[in-house]
């Protein structure tokens, strides 16, 4: 593109073509040098038609070697290079071979042969076809340049080359005595005289050259073309033709290339953010065109130039926007941003919606749907650059600004938001969008850590603002939360955490509104959050809240207790993932050194009923298991000499380490849970725990040496490391280490010990219980047989009369038995007989009688 600025403008100056340097980007042209052992023969016309109908033939799809035939006779044919007036069926074959490229590797090399002929010049058969064919040849460069779309390296390659060879060639002039079979070579000056005479020409060539950059920025290798890229004169270049369309911009047309430089050049920026526009002066040209309308300025460029509400204008200004935070990316561009005002001229779009617009006053205004685009479009362009100009932050009173938009974002004022840009999604019709991309902006200010920008937002009283709008918000919106809410809650929760970090009163501002709606929060389901997806970045959030906004206030740790935010946590150990119940077991550690909480943690129960240490062994066991620590099937230590020590630990290789850096002992405490669980056993004791089963106190062993375990673990690294280095220890250290190593040796061996006594006590235990219940089942198999007994008598003494006589007989002896001996009471008036006579019957009479029927068994034996 840089290339054909140049040489069109020479040749509207003068005649005379500049000659082109070696290290130029490839661009299209229209004349390359031809060979000197062409044939002195007329080459005859090619039947292109013929081809293509053969390749676009379906029932030809088969013969595959033909057309590789066919397409090895282009290339052989055309050795010289392609007649001008065969351009267009030229790009059809091209376009064909790309598909079939695709579907079998058998024409690449065809292809790319007959790529190579295109680096040679197009011949023209009549003199007036260089005039006729000029637009098809423009053409044909654009779409040759959209072939690399195929995803194959080699071709690729083969187009750049080529591309490349056709602008070195363009510096040499034919010569007289070349043999082109009675063709003539396109004239190069001639055909740029002829046409660049018109500015329309020029545009739809400038036109066609951006395009062209464009698809090999996008398409081509980024490096490749970002070193090709990265000079002053491509940079000056552009910057003439850009400032030239800004000048210019009468039409649409002009407009569109306009914009379409400025994203070329945004696209160069991002590929190398060290391009030369500073050294070039583009940058504060862009810088200057970015602060225009809203800032006032006598530079001749802004002076003259005017912005309308067409699309056009439109899309420039935000083209404009985005390139400075492009431009940001490079460390020079501070000093420039800060002189030249273009913070303050975005800062100018934060202001409450509807403006108040004063007619009479003749200035520019965009219409109500493309300011709020740009005010969304200002605010997102802020959070990234405000970060690095603190200065221009406390200079404009960013913070008041901010702090009286934020508050017409939360009130309760009707706003009827379009909703139509990428940045208002989910916004239609209220004012979401803008605080989703303002609170963005505090989150990325309070970044940055800096002291002066907390107490400026803490003396206008953001934390009380943030926190009672945060509870309002999930206490309706807590049965759904969409993407832009989860937005808003994460960078509010985000913002708090940092205010309240490392400050106690600001921990104490957060108060009793801030505890509720963190509670919320932590009962809030999964699925009523984004369905799901977005529930682990909210939690996250939250517990981070819960850590520097309630841990280490006093004040805000009873409250929270009190109001059982202690069970929501271990709640989440129970019910999330690993990732999760890492940094929910650090905060509630951290959250014990009240010892309030402890009573709270042994009270608590899953939805298993599962008590806490319980919960606290089975992670244990689940770590050991992730990392493959030798156990055996009951939990035993496998290896006495490796305790802790896992298979993926031992993999990582010992080697000598640089002062203060962690070995791999000491980084497996940070990769795990185990060293918190260890944490956790310290505060609730070892001993007298609810809930523990059998294999909970084989854990519970370890648990409880796991610091000298890591003791150990430790100096065996150390004295391995002082071998590796060769360092010889001198007596009384070396039976030092001696002596903690096998301590070490010999604590493992007792844990060892203790498991298997309490595995055997447990198997006692469980022999015991199994004769207890053996003996129950023999007692309850007598107490049958009894009743079956008792059964088939009573159906005897029914079915045969002697023998119910028998225990008629039995029964009265044993009641005349049972009785006392018969006293005389002839003394007495009156004496009763109790038995009653002529009674058929074998049992106790009263007033009630039991009929029991006849046993199955007894019943199926007969």
């Amino acid at each position: 593109m840089s290339l054909l600025t140049v040489q069109q403008q020479s040749i509207v100056k003068s005649i005379t073509l500049p000659k082109i340097s070696q290290n130029r980007l490839p661009i299209v042209h229209i004349l390359t040098s031809r060979t000197d052992n062409d044939d002195e023969r007329k080459v005859e016309p090619f039947q292109f038609e013929k081809i293509i109908k053969f390749f676009q033939d379906p029932l030809s799809s088969h013969l595959i070697d033909r057309r590789v035939r066919l397409c090895n006779k282009i290339c052989q044919h055309h050795k010289n290079g392609y007649i001008l007036k065969d351009l267009h069926y030229l790009m059809k074959i091209f376009n064909m071979l790309v598909d079939l490229c695709q579907q079998q590797p058998l024409f690449i090399n065809p292809f790319i042969e007959i790529l190579k002929n295109c680096s040679k010049p197009f011949l023209l058969d009549k003199s007036t076809d260089a005039e006729i064919y000029a637009s098809a040849l423009v053409s044909f460069y654009s779409d040759f340049g959209y072939l690399l779309r195929i995803p194959n390296k080699s071709i690729q390659q083969c187009i750049l080359e080529t591309l490349y060879k056709s602008i070195q060639t363009t510096n040499k002039s034919p010569r007289i005595d070349d043999n082109y079979d009675d063709l003539t070579p396109a004239p190069h000056i001639y055909l740029l005289r002829t046409q660049c005479s018109s500015d329309l020409w020029y545009l739809k060539l400038l036109f066609r050259t951006i395009e062209l950059l464009w698809n090999l920025l996008e398409n081509g290798d980024d490096e490749q073309v970002a070193d090709q890229l990265n000079s002053r004169v491509t940079i000056g270049l552009l910057k003439e033709a850009f400032l030239g369309q800004v000048t210019q911009s009468h039409s649409q047309y002009h407009r569109q290339l306009r914009n379409d430089i400025l994203v070329v050049l945004s696209l160069i920026l991002n590929a190398n953010p060290n391009a030369p526009v500073v050294e070039t002066g583009f940058a504060k040209q862009l810088f200057l065109l970015a602060s225009c309308p809203e800032l006032r300025s006598n530079s001749p460029l802004v002076k003259n130039f005017k912005l309308t509400t067409s699309q056009e204008d439109f899309e420039f200004k935000k083209l404009l926007i985005n390139t400075v935070v492009i431009l940001n990316r490079n460390p020079m561009m501070g000093e420039l941003m800060s002189s030249s005002r273009v913070l303050l001229a975005l800062l100018s779009y934060i202001e409450p919606l509807p403006r108040k617009i004063d007619h009479q006053i003749n200035t520019f205004h965009w219409n109500q749907s493309q300011y709020e685009d740009l005010q969304l479009h200002a605010l997102a362009a802020l959070s990234i650059l405000l970060p690095h100009s603190l200065s221009e932050y406390f200079e404009y009173g960013v913070s008041t600004r901010l702090l009286l938009f934020y508050e017409w974002t939360i009130n309760q004022d009707e706003y009827k938001s379009e909703g139509n840009s990428f940045f208002a999604k989910g916004g239609r019709n209220t004012k979401r969008s803008q605080l989703r991309y303002t609170l963005r902006l505090f989150r990325s200010l309070v970044s940055t850590k800096d002291e002066r920008i907390y107490l400026d937002l803490c003396d206008q009283g953001i934390i009380p603002s943030l926190t009672g709008y945060l509870r309002v918000m999930i206490q309706e919106k807590s049965s759904h939360i969409d993407y832009v809410d989860l937005d808003i809650i994460c960078d509010g929760l985000f913002i708090l955490s940092c205010l309240g970090e490392l400050d106690v009163h600001r921990k104490e501002i957060f108060g009793s509104e801030g505890i509720e709606m963190l509670i919320q929060i932590l009962s809030t389901k999964s699925s009523c959050v984004c369905g799901g997806l977005g529930y682990h970045r909210l939690l996250v959030a939250t517990i981070d809240c819960v850590w520097c906004c309630i841990v280490g206030s006093v004040i805000n740790e009873d409250e929270f207790i009190q109001k059982q935010g202690i069970f929501s946590l271990l709640d989440l150990i129970e019910t999330n993932p690993k990732s999760l119940q890492n940094i929910v077991l650090g905060c509630l550690l951290d959250l014990t050194e009240n010892t309030k909480c402890l009573h709270f943690m042994m009270a608590w129960q899953g939805h298993k009923q599962d008590y806490f240490p319980h919960v606290l062994c089975e992670l244990w066991r689940d770590e050991e298991h992730e990392t493959y620590v030798a156990r055996t099937e009951r939990g035993v230590i496998g290896d006495h000499r490796k305790p802790l020590m896992g298979f993926l630990q031992q993999s990582v290789p010992l080697t000598p380490l640089k002062h203060l850096e962690p070995s791999r002992a000491i980084l497996d405490l940070i990769d795990n849970m185990r060293s918190k669980i260890y944490g956790f056993f310290c505060k609730i004791g070892f001993g007298d725990l609810p809930g523990l089963q059998e294999e909970d106190y084989i854990t519970l062993c370890i648990i409880e040496n796991f610091l000298d375990f890591k003791m150990g673990e430790i100096w065996q690294e150390i004295i391995t490391e002082l071998e590796m280095e060769g360092v010889k220890l001198i007596a009384p250290d070396n039976e030092a280490t001696d002596t903690i190593l096998r301590a070490s040796e010999e604590r493992a061996l007792a844990v060892t010990a203790t498991q298997n006594y309490i595995l055997q006590q447990y198997h006692k235990h469980d022999l015991e219980f199994e004769k207890i219940f053996y003996n129950e089942l023999i007692r309850n198999h007598i107490f049958h047989e009894k009743q079956l007994d008792r059964w088939k008598s009573f159906i005897a003494r029914t079915s045969k009369y002697p023998l119910l006589m028998v225990a008629k007989d039995s029964q009265n002896q044993a009641i005349r038995q049972s009785r006392p001996e018969e006293k005389d009471y002839s003394g007495y008036h009156t004496v009763h007989n109790f038995e009653i006579p002529n009674l058929s019957i074998t049992t106790f009479s009263g007033q009630f009688l039991k009929i029991e029927s006849t046993p199955l068994e007894i019943l199926t034996r007969h």
